[in-house]
């Protein structure tokens, strides 16, 4: 594809970003008190816009006729990052909100979210991005018919689990601030978990300049900051209630694990024991 066509569609994919983010706005101040979260992430959706269109410009009027396909890539997972943001407030909102369209909506444009980013990513001709899993099909499910949602990401490539209800929020940061042992999100010091150092795996998907960090709920009820690998697109699922089997020793989370679940094909994915992690 010529880059005058990849330059178009860069900005088509930015206006569309932009008019999401006018939409959030809307649900957001329709919802009201409760809205307050949601109205972060459409603001954030307008400034990813923002520098969408800002980007396209400098490429189109002072580039050197050769994209960066490296900021395609940053802009996806930016906006993957907002998409799931946006999932966890309508998921958040599904619980509170008298009216049950508000939700329902969010939702929907939080997908549309991850389709502008799955664009990208496709612009990029990459295949940077690497599922190391796919979405679980469950050997053993259990005989209640509980359903619930979950995230399903990965650390150093091994796949992980948690409640949606347990996650809180999912931060790109800058590198820089994963150094220390806690992490600063909005003057709050969370204590910061490093599986990447403590059990010397390789961070296999990020880039230097940014960190993908998910903020948990923890069985104490304490926030963690966890560095995790970049989501998959459809990091969220819905799913039956699984029986938990244990978990295989070669795992280096066998020992911090407060359940495993079996997928077809032999891969586990485990729940991981935060607290303990984080000593």
């Amino acid at each position: 594809m010529k880059n005058e066509k990849k330059l178009w569609l860069l900005e088509q994919y930015a206006y569309k970003a932009w008019t999401v983010s006018l939409t959030l706005a809307q649900e957001a101040a329709r919802a009201g008190e409760h809205g307050r979260g949601y109205a972060v992430v459409s603001h954030e959706a307008r400034v990813f816009a923002d520098k969408l269109l800002e980007f396209t410009a400098k490429e189109k009027f002072d580039g050197n006729g050769s994209l960066d396909f490296n900021h395609l890539l940053d802009f996806g997972r930016m906006l993957v990052v907002l998409s799931i943001n946006a999932e966890l407030e309508a998921q958040s909102m599904a619980e509170v909100s008298m009216d049950f369209n508000i939700p329902k909506t969010m939702a929907a444009f939080a997908v549309e979210l991850r389709r502008i980013a799955a664009a990208l990513y496709e612009l990029g001709e990459s295949n940077a991005w690497d599922k190391p899993f796919t979405i679980p099909e469950f050997k053993s499910p259990s005989e209640s018919a509980a359903r619930d949602y979950f995230l399903l990401f990965s650390i150093g490539g091994l796949p992980l689990i948690e409640n949606l209800k347990n996650v809180l929020e999912v931060c790109c940061s800058p590198g820089d601030d994963t150094i220390k042992n806690t992490f600063t999100l909005r003057g709050v010091q969370i204590p910061l978990i490093n599986c990447f150092n403590k059990f010397n795996i390789p961070n296999k998907v990020n880039t230097e300049n940014s960190q993908t960090i998910l903020i948990v709920n923890g069985s104490d009820k304490e926030m963690y900051a966890v560095l995790i690998d970049d989501l998959d697109f459809n990091a969220i699922f819905y799913s039956a209630i699984s029986k938990s089997v244990p978990v295989k020793k070669e795992n280096p989370f066998s020992d911090f694990s407060r359940e495993c679940w079996d997928t077809v094909g032999g891969e586990q994915v485990v729940f991981a024991d935060w607290k303990n992690l984080a000593v």
